[in-house]
């Protein structure tokens, strides 16, 4: 029996009576910041975060409300401490003079930095006041920005990077040259970025991805031309206005070696630059996708019949202005002529009814996947059993059908129906399975056979 001197003795409870697994719950809810702040209160926490931060801090991202309440001297000693195992930074929204505190460090294990700048249109509503009463108020616009000067503040502090990506940025690409390690280099909504800069950048850098599909207006066709001075290049990513559709600056692009992908940002040249591509004969296209709203989905896919060597077709959110969705018989023609398809995918879109569907699973004897995730016009239960049907009668076929149907009308209790389980032998329906398209309305994407 517990007598009350007894409970009198043992005392009150305490957070560090708990075993480390608890322990390492709770400090799991933290965010990083606070996770650093805690293993400064007791060894223990200081050992729970050390092995948590060991096996799974290889990506940190710094943001305004992370930093609320957080001096100079906290900062420094938490990108220190976080620096010894992070291979990936990305600084979201911060005012820029947090960046430049880390002037007299060294990170050499990042091989990734981003920086998420309020440039013309890259900013958004999520910034404000990044915390900190020594860096509360602005000295004016120029402290706001992020500049050639803090450019060349990276070469310094993160000499091994590989992958760099700037949005929102007034630099004008001075110092990317001298990114010696650099592969990837992303600059989105980047206005003050000047033409003769790039040469070098071309001449220079051993880059396998260069993106500057979004608003960077101040880089045109005949900056790019240099591009060809590149031949490491793998994947592109322009808009329509740096290309000048009467040089030849596409087919540079096009003899490039190396090259497998190439996107390309259009809000209104999206026909002339299916038309310039589909038709080369200087690279194969096996894979074709294309997000965003059409004025004429009939001469869209009349240039799609030039890509006769598809292996994989993607449409992501394609409407049109004229039409209610993609018709029957667009499908139905195209599904004619790829006859090496594997895949198609038509997420989000408006389809008028399963026929055009069906008739890839009819045509497309190679075809492993349809990816129907969200279609909620024109697609209903019947083009499962209407599937399954047609598959019977398909005595060559000795492979899997996978359809995807996350986010549809259909319910996936069908996936108990008797129907489905006891006469079905190639078909495998998911419910779990969908692909997100990272990229804004209007892009075309191209990707080319090695």
């Amino acid at each position: 029996m517990v007598t009350s001197k007894d409970i009198c003795q043992i005392g009150r409870p305490h957070i560090m009576d708990l075993n480390d697994d608890c322990l390492g719950m709770i400090v799991r809810r933290l965010n990083v910041m606070q996770q650093y702040q805690i293993s400064k209160l007791h060894t223990r926490f200081k050992q729970i975060v050390k092995s948590q931060w060991r096996c799974k801090l290889n990506h940190v991202v710094v943001y305004p409300e992370l930093l609320e309440n957080i001096d100079e001297v906290t900062f420094v000693g938490f990108m220190q401490e976080v620096g010894l195992h992070m291979q990936s930074l990305l600084m979201r929204h911060c005012d820029i003079r947090y960046l430049r505190l880390l002037s007299d460090q060294i990170f050499n294990r990042v091989e990734t930095f981003g920086w998420m700048g309020e440039g013309g249109s890259g900013g958004g509503g999520e910034a404000g006041d990044s915390g900190g009463e020594e860096l509360s108020e602005f000295q004016g616009d120029r402290e706001k920005q992020f500049l050639d000067e803090d450019l060349h503040l990276l070469t310094r502090i993160f000499p091994k990077l590989q992958v760099l990506k700037l949005r929102g940025c007034q630099i004008t690409g001075k110092y990317l040259a001298q990114f010696s390690s650099l592969k990837h280099l992303s600059l989105d909504d980047c206005q003050c970025l000047e033409s003769d800069n790039f040469q070098e950048v071309f001449q220079e850098l051993k880059l396998r991805k260069f993106d500057i599909m979004e608003d960077c207006d101040e880089i045109n066709c005949c900056d790019l031309i240099e591009l060809k001075k590149c031949p490491t290049l793998e994947h592109i990513k322009i808009a329509d206005y740096h290309l000048c559709f009467d040089t030849d600056i596409i087919n540079d692009i096009l003899r490039m070696p190396n090259l497998k992908k190439l996107s390309i940002y259009s809000k209104n040249f999206v026909f002339d630059v299916l038309e310039r591509i589909s038709r080369t004969n200087l690279k194969q296209i096996v894979a074709f996708k294309f997000n965003g709203v059409l004025h004429n989905f009939e001469r869209f896919f009349r240039e799609l019949n030039h890509m006769r060597h598809l292996k994989k077709l993607s449409f992501y959110e394609c409407r049109g202005y004229d039409i209610e969705g993609i018709r029957d018989h667009m499908l139905v023609q195209i599904s004619k002529q790829f006859a090496d398809l594997e895949e198609i995918h038509l997420c989000s879109c408006d389809l008028e009814s399963d026929r055009g569907v069906l008739s890839f699973v009819q045509n497309c004897h190679k075809l492993k996947l349809i990816n129907l995730t969200s279609c909620r016009k024109g697609i209903s239960e019947s083009v499962i059993w209407r599937c399954m049907e047609l598959m019977k009668k398909q005595k060559w076929r000795t492979h899997h059908l996978e359809m995807w149907l996350k986010d549809t009308y259909i319910d996936k209790a069908i996936l108990e129906d008797p129907r489905y389980m006891y006469n079905n032998r190639f078909l495998k329906l998911d419910f779990k399975q969908s692909l997100q398209d990272s990229n804004p309305p209007g892009v075309l994407k191209f990707t080319f056979s090695t």
